[in-house]
């Protein structure tokens, strides 16, 4: 009978055969196993061979769509590949389309948590960028009408992808801190204020608090979290004196842009002027961090800019 046996052809993969059948892993190693041949001739082998290869090409494509890639695409997703090296050279229009991008990866793989990881964080550098991060300000906070919008459409689309992956990669300090970024924005469209004395306060305490624990990530930024909460935060939740403490600490650890004008800010906020200009005049003179998980850069101009300008407000308060 023509095509009697299975051909398992080396040409059709360099898999070994112990991956395609796994209890040849029990029975024999194999260097050992026999080449299987076909009998009944050539044309006989050559259909059963196009049979085979075109089995293990499905495979293969049903292996990259495990690995988190669309079928066909296998570890190569060229739009993924492109999306990273946009995010890598940062700027609000590399951002968008490498969001794009990611978009049209997740279509096609809607199910695939590393996508899902990629596109929550790329959304949430482009409101980060946007909208100065959320950061501290001098004067009053920047819940502003056009941030709202971005925090309400981007936050809302980034949120429920980073709430999947923090589900599915609950030891990733990396989810950890995407959800944390994407439950700030989306929460913040609804008024940061007024959400500051709810549940989502509550919660944003906790998230913070699990940050904390990792404070060799992004510049000890979860002391940059629960200090800035309890900064804008009214009573009877809000605290400077909180603040002072984290916002202090987290200048410790990593003494950034960031941190030491959040100090500023703080200090300037209660009076303390002498204390603000210094933090002021330190955040002037400290380079962005360049640690692979800092997120500064994003905001290193806006920084910048209002570190200038404590400095001064902080001078003339002083030689009143």
């Amino acid at each position: 009978m023509r095509g009697a046996l299975l051909l398992l052809a080396a040409a059709t993969s360099a898999m070994p055969l112990a991956t395609i059948c796994p209890r040849l892993r029990h029975t024999a190693r194999e260097e050992d196993l026999p080449v299987l041949r076909i009998r009944g001739g050539a044309d006989g082998a050559a259909e059963t061979k196009e049979k085979i290869t075109s089995w293990w090409k499905q495979k293969q494509n049903n292996f990259g769509t495990f690995n988190g890639m669309a079928p066909g695409q296998g570890k190569t997703d060229p739009d993924r590949v492109q999306a990273s090296g946009l995010m890598k050279r940062r700027g609000l229009a590399n951002v968008e389309k490498a969001c794009n991008l990611l978009r049209g990866a997740l279509k096609r793989d809607p199910d695939n948590i590393e996508v899902k990881l990629e596109l929550a964080d790329a959304l949430n550098t482009a409101i980060r960028i946007k909208t100065n991060a959320n950061s501290l300000v001098i004067e009053g906070t920047q819940d502003c009408p056009a941030f709202k919008k971005v925090w309400a459409t981007l936050g809302a689309e980034a949120l429920p992808l980073a709430t999947d992956v923090r589900k599915a990669m609950p030891n990733s300090v990396k989810a950890l801190a995407v959800y944390a970024d994407a439950f700030l924005y989306s929460s913040s469209s609804k008024g940061i204020i007024k959400q500051a004395l709810t549940g989502v306060g509550k919660k944003f305490v906790a998230v913070g608090k699990e940050l904390y624990k990792h404070p060799k990530w992004d510049s000890a930024v979860g002391c940059a979290f629960l200090g800035g909460f309890y900064n804008v935060a009214p009573w009877p939740v809000g605290s400077k004196a909180k603040a002072a403490k984290f916002l202090g600490e987290g200048a410790t650890i990593a003494p950034t842009r960031r941190n030491l004008y959040y100090v500023g800010v703080n200090a300037y906020q209660t009076g303390d002027y002498k204390k603000a200009k210094t933090f002021f005049s330190r955040a002037l003179k400290a380079p962005p961090c360049k640690d692979p998980s800092s997120t500064e850069d994003d905001i290193a101009e806006f920084i910048l800019a209002e570190a200038k300008r404590g400095l001064k407000l902080s001078e003339e308060a002083l030689a009143v």
